[in-house]
């Protein structure tokens, strides 16, 4: 994607766009165009009578107009209300992975600068990681630092004033400065501290807080980008409470996809998994009361995979020669990204809940593991790469508890989740831990 911007009129007003290029696995993504771009951007007023101006150099050899990248991607847009001089307003959209959020706030308002460096940064590092260029690096690093200087300095200004309308931007910048930690440090342990930060900011607020489109949209999507790091933490969280989950408002199929209805299962499980782990006494009585939970819990499962099936009509999959050999013969291919995020999650879930029971244990660790090639050989696929990661750490660990604990012959397996994982790291995205090494 070229690097532009436009103006679009509605009336007698202006919208003006920039369109950043978010890229990771293909370049090339353009150092001359972005610095161009920015410097516009530092200056929100447009040269009179301008209708569109693109700054991707025509002569440069090098510029593509290939799509954007799989990992996410940002777009800025002003627009300017007639006869309001000071109000212009500035609406960015991040996707980064199952997370997305999007803020409007005032282009002068001060608290925006920390939003704007956490996106310089991110674009910077695409950037001199695609080009080799170390002055970029440096200047990425820089940006970066200064954009967590200043997210830390807005976490504390909430804390002291509980200001609710900067939760918004706050959950922006952290997003932003995530994708960093991702794109340079190969971090998931910093990705999760920005997470942290999101869910604390949005547990202060309250569910009332969730008042508008976007608000809703930023908590459905942190709840998807943190479920993971709680089931592999073995740590419950606020998302389970009922009140969390049950909204007057939640009417709406947006929010009621087979994998939001999923999850709103799924949360109660890291809370067992918690209080498993820190109930040292297990008398019968308790243990007897645990398996009632659980068996509360499966069988909500085991509804949703049935409402799932009923709800569409023909197949949800299909089977296709697998690429990534060793394990299966036959991948699972969805019929769409929903089917397969929702059903990847539910396997790992699946996995988890019943990994007492040795034989549901592996059925469901190998059935995660074929739910994988889904989604990294075909197209370059956005949702559920980060879910998909869940399950197959899972599964990886089931196979090492196996093969260590039960003396089962797990070899086969052991060397497929370590060439996967290889695999999957070729993309540039880490696994959540590499498990074993034969």
């Amino acid at each position: 994607r070229q690097i532009s911007i436009r103006r679009e009129r509605e009336n007698s007003d202006s919208r003006w766009s920039l369109a950043l290029p978010f890229r990771i696995e293909l370049g090339p993504a353009y150092t001359g165009a972005f610095i161009a771009a920015y410097h516009y951007r530092t200056s929100p007023t447009p040269p009179p009578g301008t209708e569109s101006a693109s700054l991707s150099s025509s002569d440069d050899p090098s510029v593509s107009s290939r799509a954007g990248s799989p990992l996410s991607h940002s777009a800025t847009t002003s627009k300017v209300p007639r006869d309001r001089s000071g109000d212009e307003y500035t609406r960015v959209e991040l996707c980064c992975y199952e997370w997305s959020t999007t803020v409007s706030f005032q282009a002068m308002y001060p608290g925006a600068e920390m939003l704007k460096d956490a996106l310089l940064a991110s674009s910077l590092n695409l950037i001199s990681m695609e080009k080799s260029d170390t002055r970029l690096s440096i200047a990425a690093m820089q940006t970066q630092t200064m954009a967590l200087r200043k997210l830390r300095e807005g976490f504390d200004d909430y804390i002291a004033k509980r200001d609710v309308k900067k939760n918004a931007l706050l959950s922006a910048t952290a997003l932003a400065c995530s994708m960093s930690e991702l794109l340079v440090n190969k971090s998931w342990s910093g990705y999760a501290i920005h997470l942290n930060g999101v869910g604390a900011l949005i547990e202060d607020a309250g569910p009332n807080a969730l008042a508008s489109r976007d608000s809703r949209v930023n908590f459905f999507g942190y709840r998807a980008a943190q479920m993971p790091f709680n089931f592999l933490e073995r740590r419950g969280s606020f998302l389970s409470r009922p009140e969390w989950i049950n909204f007057p408002w939640r009417d709406s199929d947006r929010f009621n996809r087979p994998r939001d209805t999923l999850l709103d299962i799924a949360v109660q499980i890291p809370g067992q998994m918690e209080l498993y782990d820190k109930t040292l006494n297990r008398t019968p009585n308790w243990n007897r009361r645990q398996l009632r939970r659980l068996n509360k819990i499966v069988a909500q499962l085991n509804e949703w995979k049935t409402d799932l099936f009923e709800r569409y009509s023909d197949s949800i999959y299909t089977t296709e020669a697998a690429a990534w050999e060793g394990l299966h013969s036959e991948y699972i291919k969805f019929r769409d990204d929903t089917v397969a995020a929702a059903f990847t999650l539910y396997a790992g879930s699946a996995l988890l809940i019943l990994k007492g029971a040795i034989r549901e244990g592996f059925k469901w660790s190998r059935i995660a593991c074929q739910c994988l090639e889904y989604f990294f050989t075909r197209e370059r696929r956005v949702v559920g790469k980060v879910s998909c990661l869940f399950p197959f750490d899972s599964a990886w660990g089931t196979f090492i508890e196996l093969h260590e604990m039960r003396g089962a012959n797990m070899s086969l397996e052991l060397r497929w989740c370590q060439m996967t994982a290889e695999r999957i790291e070729t993309v540039g995205l880490p696994v959540f831990r590499v498990r074993h090494r034969i």
